[in-house]
């Protein structure tokens, strides 16, 4: 049989065995962070995308909502110019908005 190192005590042996043990937890920890940043890149870019695809539409829409009505509140000034009545431009169908008229939900009882 080859004989066996001895194990170097002291002050010496336990930095040594600290250091190895040290470098060793840093590689656990360089790979295991590395797989981590990896699901986090790609978690990251899926919530991107998906709020991309279905947020921007809803936000565009929203825009052209808030230009109709403001269009349609040019529209109600001209014919309230005109001489037409708010009960008038109500059944010529522009909304409660473009008149001026605070809706259902905001009225008190």
């Amino acid at each position: 049989m080859p004989p066996s190192q001895p194990k170097e005590g002291g002050i010496k042996g336990f930095l040594t065995r600290a250091g190895t043990s040290f470098y060793a937890g840093g590689m656990y920890f360089k790979e295991k962070s590395w797989v981590v940043a990896k699901k986090a890149g790609n978690i990251g870019f899926v919530l991107a995308t998906t709020s991309i695809v279905v947020m921007m539409p809803l936000i565009f829409e929203i825009m052209r909502e808030g230009q109709m009505i403001e269009t349609d509140k040019l529209h109600v000034k001209q014919l309230r110019q005109d001489g037409y009545s708010d009960g008038q431009l109500q059944e010529m169908g522009f909304p409660k908005v473009a008149l001026g008229l605070a809706p259902a939900v905001l009225k008190a009882p």
